[in-house]
């Protein structure tokens, strides 16, 4: 029983470079392998062995746990730091700034392009769900127009 107080410690921080969840890898691993009846000499070995495969191992439960929420949240504020521009949303942004076209299909739109649906736009604001089509059908429309009437070059977009 010594091998839990120390030397899992030492393997876990070995095999996560002393990543500050190497703790926690031992208490995992701990769980998984009482689950089997290991004999005490092969103890070391098969824990280096789970450890090292839920540490590196996407689709382990450990990954999934502990690290794969801090990965994807690096992701978000990677993405979220250099927005894309491209001359479509620039058209986009122009319109919905500009004096043309109705404000109230602009208000329903940018809820939607939020990421509201339909049904959430309804319970938010009371109008029927036929109107928010509507009126989001008629943003396209305005938008196309708009782009049309404002193109400087003959792109064909």
């Amino acid at each position: 029983m010594e091998f839990w107080k120390a030397e899992a410690y030492e393997i876990s921080k070995k095999i996560t470079s002393n990543n500050e969840l190497h703790k926690d890898l031992v208490s995992h691993v701990f769980i998984l392998m009482h689950r089997f009846n290991f004999p005490e000499s092969d103890i070391p070995a098969v824990f280096a062995r789970f450890a090292y495969n839920q540490w590196n191992w996407q689709k382990s439960e450990f990954w999934r746990l502990y690290r794969s929420e801090g990965e994807a949240l690096n992701d978000l504020v990677d993405t979220s730091e250099k927005p894309s521009e491209n001359k479509y949303s620039e058209t986009l942004d122009a319109f919905l700034h500009s004096n043309d076209g109705d404000e109230f299909i602009k208000e329903i739109t940018k809820m939607h392009l939020c990421g509201m649906t339909f049904r959430e736009i309804r319970d938010l604001t009371g109008i029927s769900l036929d109107t928010i089509h509507k009126a989001i059908k008629q943003f396209k429309n305005d938008l196309f127009y708009y782009r049309g009437s404002n193109r400087t070059n003959n792109d064909g977009v």
